[in-house]
């Protein structure tokens, strides 16, 4: 009977000291292998090895365009040379600025398969459902020169219009002094770059009360239209002081085409500013008929929008809404050099300030 007792004691001790010993760890289970980096996913547009881009103006009457399709057209050159894709550009517009006739261009294109639309809104609402539909059907699009801020563009390249216009005002205030009746020559209306251009004008001399815009005419981007609004103007205005050109489109004409508008500005009564820095206003300018230009980049809408749509779709570049191309100021005391760069066609010769 004692050994039985000594049995059960020890039998509990050892029960007692093997409940108090730590318990086993839980088997780990083997990691599981690392999941391999996802490879980069290639843009639709590179399967095929070439990268086709639609440029498209507000229509194929107006030379600054063609200042951009070669720039458009360089630039493909280049990195089609540069490899390892080949860059092909669709040059196609309506005839005239016309927004149902661009949304007929745009769907074409994109029927016809193009990878990106590089385009000039001649409406900036009207432009909407054709990019909204391109860009659903997996076409880049980016707007150059005049946006359309709502359609789905990935970016808008261009000068600050309302800046150029503000930049414009002071140009005429400088000539004509602040004082006098002014008049404003659009060409579609509503186009949203020429609308900014307008506004930053209105802004620009809202604090002289001496200037009084007496009308704002428009001539459709036609260049006969344009030289007959500002004549029906001079006669509807003979003591106008001050033109603003929104564009350039009447200066194309023949000298001599607009004899009112001359005849005000030979007698000293009568200044004028414009956009753009072409060749034909140059020599305006040092014949003293226009007295100040507002410059935008023609050769970088071709050529810089063609460089980031290729960024886009090769290196997956993102981009701001806006992009500022920058603007040029001419007057007399730099037009020599602006001739010099289209003469050159060398666009990165510095410009000399202007007249004090």
């Amino acid at each position: 009977m004692k050994r039985l007792n000594i049995l059960l004691a020890v039998i509990a001790v050892l029960t007692l000291a093997a409940a108090c010993l730590p318990a086993a760890p839980a088997p780990v289970a083997p990691a599981a292998p690392a999941e391999p980096a996802a490879a980069p996913v290639q843009h639709k547009a590179l399967a095929d090895n070439t990268i086709t881009i639609a440029w498209i103006p507000k229509a194929l009457n107006n030379p600054v365009f063609e200042i951009g399709k070669v720039g458009a057209e360089k630039k493909a050159a280049e990195l089609t040379a540069a490899g390892p894709y080949k860059v092909e550009i669709v040059y196609t517009a309506s005839v005239k600025s016309d927004i149902a006739e661009q949304t007929r261009v745009m769907e074409d294109v994109v029927a016809k398969g193009v990878d990106a639309i590089g385009v000039s809104c001649n409406d900036p609402t009207g432009c909407e459902d054709p990019i909204k539909k391109a860009v659903a059907a997996g076409v880049e699009v980016m707007t150059w020169d005049s946006d359309s801020p709502d359609s789905g563009r990935f970016t808008y390249l261009g000068v600050d219009n309302y800046e150029g216009g503000k930049a414009a005002a002071d140009l005429l205030i400088k000539a004509m002094g602040d004082t006098g009746k002014v008049a404003l020559l659009t060409g579609v209306p509503g186009a949203f770059n020429l609308e900014e251009r307008i506004r930053g004008f209105k802004d620009g001399v809202k604090d002289m009360p001496g200037i009084q815009i007496v009308t704002t005419v428009a001539c459709d981007d036609d260049i006969n239209k344009g030289v007959q609004v500002v004549e029906e103007t001079m006669q509807a205005y003979p003591d106008l002081s001050g033109w603003f050109f929104v564009g350039l489109w009447p200066l194309f004409a023949d000298k001599g085409s607009m004899p009112l508008w001359e005849g005000a500005t030979e007698a000293g009564n009568l200044k004028t500013v414009a956009f753009d820095t072409l060749p034909v206003e140059l020599e305006y300018v040092k014949a003293g008929y226009l007295q100040g230009l507002v410059g935008q980049k023609y050769w970088g809408w071709g050529y810089d929008t063609v460089q980031m749509i290729y960024d886009k779709i090769v290196h997956g570049k993102t981009f701001e809404s806006f992009t500022n191309s920058g603007m040029d100021l001419v007057d007399a005391c730099n037009a020599d050099v602006m001739a010099e760069m289209w003469e050159k066609q060398d666009f990165t010769i510095t410009l000399p300030p202007l007249c004090d």
